[in-house]
């Protein structure tokens, strides 16, 4: 089981607002916002650190950093 600390929960709302982003950042090719993204995405479905950064060819301390980021600030600083 992972750490609490590796490991974010959005709620429904969240989910929704970040799978629409993820889609949208996409389209518009604004891939660092994106990136970011996919690591909240990635954490609320269950994956620990490692697994996000072989998933998305980032350093540990790059995800570490988002994934306390939003922990500390919320959704609004990543849209």
């Amino acid at each position: 089981m992972p750490y609490p600390h590796q490991y974010i929960k959005l709620t429904e709302a969240e989910q929704k607002i970040v799978s629409a982003k993820l889609r949208e950042f996409s389209i518009k090719h604004k891939w660092k916002k994106r990136r970011i993204l996919q690591i909240l995405y990635l954490s609320n479905e269950g994956l620990i650190l490692k697994s996000i950064t072989t998933r998305t060819n980032l350093s540990y301390p790059t995800v570490r950093r988002w994934i306390y980021r939003y922990r500390k600030d919320g959704l609004n600083p990543f849209l």
